[in-house]
Formats: structure tokens, sequence, C-alpha cells
């Protein structure tokens, strides 16, 4: 049994995930069958186009998913995610019941669906792909010929965002204690980076809960 309870992520966490995206999901829905496609596209992130930047791709021309620009498209981009034991929980063995859950963090972006064939444009996403992902690589080495037959078996794609909203679930529902002890846990399976994020994120909020409670209770008894 899994409890997914999941709190808002800041608004300046989600955009800077888009800020560093790399594979997402890009889910659109099939004007013809109004079917939902998805297919993980590598993206890079312009914070330049509309008020809220756009994620730039391509695919293969034959992924007929670049057509699908009838309706919104939506991005998934994926954070860290691991199963939680209630085994990490101070309060656990100490006898209180509780499920395991699992903790992840996600941010969506819904936008305009754009679609670009124009070589320039092309050319200048695969650089900018490149040059985040691998700038060892020199595009300028492919010649000129072989690079124009590549571009033509692609279709840029642009998402120009309208809506951004992270969800984060991190056990900021637990104590201070089961979050030290849920990081710990996560440090203890290798999985450090998600450990630094439940701690950045979650103990702040549980310890800043903790405090209001113990300031009402004061004032109660008061």
């Amino acid at each position: 049994m899994y409890v997914p309870r999941h709190f808002r992520m800041s608004s300046d966490d989600a955009r800077t995930a888009l800020a560093h995206v790399q594979l997402a999901d890009l889910v659109t829905v099939d004007p013809e069958t109004l079917s939902p496609v998805l297919t993980p596209v590598p993206f890079v992130y312009d914070p330049t186009v509309g008020e809220l930047g756009a994620l730039q791709g391509h695919l293969a021309r034959p992924n007929t998913q670049w057509s699908h620009t009838a309706h919104p498209a939506l991005v998934v981009l994926r954070g860290e995610d691991a199963y939680v034991t209630p085994g990490w929980y101070p309060s656990y063995r100490a006898g209180t019941q509780t499920v395991p859950t699992w903790n992840y963090e996600v941010v969506q972006a819904t936008g305009r669906l754009v679609t670009h064939t124009d070589p320039e444009w092309l050319e200048n996403h695969v650089r900018a792909l490149a040059a985040r992902h691998d700038p060892a690589y020199e595009l300028s080495r492919v010649d000129r010929e072989s690079l124009a037959g590549m571009l033509r078996a692609l279709v840029g794609i642009e998402v120009v965002i309208t809506a951004v909203e992270g969800k984060s679930k991190l056990s900021q529902n637990r104590s201070t204690d089961d979050i030290d002890g849920v990081a710990e846990g996560l440090e203890g399976i290798g999985r450090d980076a998600l450990a630094d994020r439940v701690r950045a994120v979650s103990s702040p909020y549980a310890a800043s809960r903790e405090e209001a409670v113990e300031q009402a209770r004061g004032r109660a008894i008061s």
C-alpha cells in the first residue's frame, strides 16, 4: 500500500528543472484518434521564447507525433525517485504503524507544439543539444552534404510553455527524525542526490511545522 501524498514544488525549483532538462517524455494527442502518444525526447530549454520559455527537441520524420499540433502538448520531466521502506523511520522502529511509500519529483510543462523544418533552425538546435550534453563533440567534422541529409530526416519540435507545475513527494509529511532516517537510508543504498533533496526540501518544512505545533501548544497551556 502506497500513500500518494505530494506537495507543490516551488516555482524556482520547477524552472531550475527546466533549465537542466535532459531526456523527457513528450505527450501529445493524435488529432485523428484522440489517443495519447508518448515519445522520450532529449530537450534543451530556451528561456527567451515566450513568457515561460520553450523546450526544443527533434523527432525522426517518420514519427508523425510532430504533426500533433491541434491540441496542447505535455512534457514530463522526471527527477530522482526511490522506494521508501518504513524501516528507515525511527517512529516505525519505535512501534508506530505506517506503510511503505515512494518518493519522487516531477515537473509537467504544458504548451503549444510548434514544428520546424528549416535547416538552419535544425542545425542550431543540434549544435545546442551537442554543446549541452557532449561539449567535446565537433559537429563541424561532419561534411555539409552528410549533415544536410541527416537534417532532412528530422523534424524540429518546440513546446512553447504556457504552464509549469512541479510535484515533490519527499517525505515532507513525516517528522524531522523520520526525514533524517529516510535521507540516511537513501545514502545507504547509494542514492545520495535524492537524500540531499530530501534534506533540502523536507527538513526545513517539517521543522517549521513542528515549531508551529509547539507554539500552538504553548499558547493553549498559557
